[in-house]
């Protein structure tokens, strides 16, 4: 972040933004499912900035976004946030001409590791909850969220790719 220019925080503070208004108010629950798509500025965030931006990213949506929902603050969920931004910063920025499985990596790695097994275990010791109860609730989700990453995600790398170049021949 040596180097941090205006631009960059005012981009990052518009994705953050995004994010926040996309996972707080874009985003509707079912019985069974929690859809939203949250996910698509952090993870342009990381295509575009890195792991240490994305992380940041991920932290302050998810700290601003609890004065804007009524659960309240709970920093381990919030560590899981700056994780997820930390895992597309990683796999994701400066693609490889192989960045499918990149894809893959970082959607298995953010959907299962952090989603499922990472954010039930915080949930299960907020709620009071038996965490093979939780996984299981949660299943559903998570094969949900590993079909809208791996739609998304690629779409994604496509439009930024496009954007940067437009950006680059101006």
């Amino acid at each position: 972040m040596k180097n941090t220019s205006l631009q960059t925080l005012c981009r990052v503070a518009a994705l953050v933004a995004i994010q926040i208004v996309l996972e707080r108010f874009c985003s509707f629950n079912t019985p069974l499912l929690r859809v939203g798509f949250g996910f698509i500025p952090l993870a342009v965030c990381g295509m575009l900035y890195g792991p240490v931006w994305a992380g940041a990213a991920g932290g302050l949506a998810d700290v601003l976004g609890t004065f804007l929902s009524p659960y309240g603050f709970y920093p381990p969920i919030t560590h899981t946030a700056i994780l997820l931004g930390v895992v597309f910063g990683l796999f994701l920025h400066r693609e490889s001409p192989r960045f499918f499985p990149h894809i893959v990596l970082c959607t298995l790695v953010c959907c299962v590791g952090l989603s499922l097994f990472l954010q039930s275990f915080w949930l299960c010791l907020l709620n009071h909850s038996p965490y093979p109860a939780m996984l299981a609730a949660r299943l559903p989700q998570c094969g949900f969220n590993i079909a809208v990453y791996l739609a998304v995600l690629p779409l994604l790398q496509k439009l930024t790719r496009r954007v940067l170049n437009a950006a680059r021949a101006n």
